[in-house]
């Protein structure tokens, strides 16, 4: 009787590495984990004290938990199920959103909203309003994005000069807000 060709195998179209180089990955993996926390813990100690968000705990944890992440992602890779490798996929995108929840929460509830408005929109510098008239401070105001706002204890005199502002002049504002000034006689 003639042999029957056995039919080649089809090979995978999903990419699945060996345990050995799944096992290499997670170890370089966790190298960098411990690298990351140690040039975190070194850069904070350089880092000025006045810093009000200089936790070296929090950097390393968000630093750790995505490169947690990634170590996570290559073990995946390992699994040869393409429904349960998208599904890992899918729950890293997830956690993620979650580590960069974290990482922001953690900061003040001001900081945290300022730090978005300025990655958002950017910021501007503040002009110097002092001793000037409402209309030459908003003719000032014009040039930016800023808006003046009035303060309502403010004289209603059109030549009153203003003596206070906030924020201050020369601090860095998200673009489009308003400048309080309050004029007096």
């Amino acid at each position: 009787m003639p042999a029957v060709p056995v039919p080649a195998p089809v090979p995978s179209a999903a990419a699945t590495l060996p345990w050995s180089q799944t096992l290499l990955v997670a170890l370089i993996i966790a190298v960098a984990v411990l690298l990351a926390g140690l040039i975190v813990i070194l850069a904070r100690a350089k880092a000025p004290r006045s810093d009000a968000g200089g936790s070296v705990v929090r950097s390393w944890i968000a630093v750790s938990l995505v490169l947690g992440l990634v170590l996570f992602t290559a073990f995946a890779f390992a699994v040869d199920d393409t429904a349960l490798r998208s599904t890992l996929v899918g729950g890293l995108a997830a956690s993620v959103g979650s580590a960069v929840s974290f990482y922001f929460s953690a900061k003040s509830s001001d900081q945290a909203r300022q730090d978005l408005l300025s990655a958002a929109i950017g910021t501007e510098l503040v002009p110097d309003l002092e001793g000037m008239t409402e209309a030459t401070a908003t003719a000032t105001l014009g040039l930016t994005s800023l808006k003046l706002e009035r303060e309502p204890t403010s004289s209603p005199d059109p030549a009153a000069k203003a003596d206070n502002q906030d924020p201050s002049a020369g601090t860095m504002s998200p673009k489009g807000t308003a400048v309080r000034v309050h004029f007096s006689a």
